[in-house]
């Protein structure tokens, strides 16, 4: 199924950009958020965080969750649905990816600098973090579209 917003977040990493970025700007038109402001809040989340925690597609997909369905005004009924939202997500996820963490997602260290080359060498990250962008946008269009 062809979806924009995939080819829109594909095209981003292809240009450049971290998971995370891929996935948040392929959704500032629909969240009328400005996509430079997108771009740059999203930026350190790539690589998960440059340490290999959460994925930067999933950490991305997130940020957007949480644009669209989250909370700005605290009670304790919003911040449950909010909470209870996020852990539905990061389930289906984890059901279509099978891990949360880009270490073990790309099966190496991108906080190491030797391994971050591997990754772009051996084509690692066009191997693993395509499918991961658009799993993150997949997602997303089931729960905000």
């Amino acid at each position: 199924m062809d979806s924009t917003n995939v080819n829109i977040a594909q095209g981003n990493f292809r240009n450049g950009l971290n998971c995370a970025q891929s996935v948040v700007s392929a959704f500032t038109k629909q969240l009328e958020l400005d996509d430079r402001t997108a771009k740059r809040i999203s930026s350190c989340f790539g690589g998960g965080m440059r340490m290999g925690a959460t994925c930067g597609a999933l950490s991305g997909a997130l940020m957007v969750l949480g644009f669209a369905k989250g909370f700005d005004e605290f009670t304790i009924e919003r911040k449950t649905n909010t909470d209870n939202l996020c852990i539905e997500f990061v389930a289906k996820w984890k059901e279509k990816v099978g891990n949360t963490n880009c270490r073990e997602i790309l099966g190496l260290d991108v906080s190491n600098p030797a391994e971050r080359q591997r990754g772009k060498d051996e084509g690692i990250y066009e191997r693993f973090c395509p499918n991961c962008i658009e799993t993150a946008v997949r997602l997303l269009e089931a729960y905000i579209i």
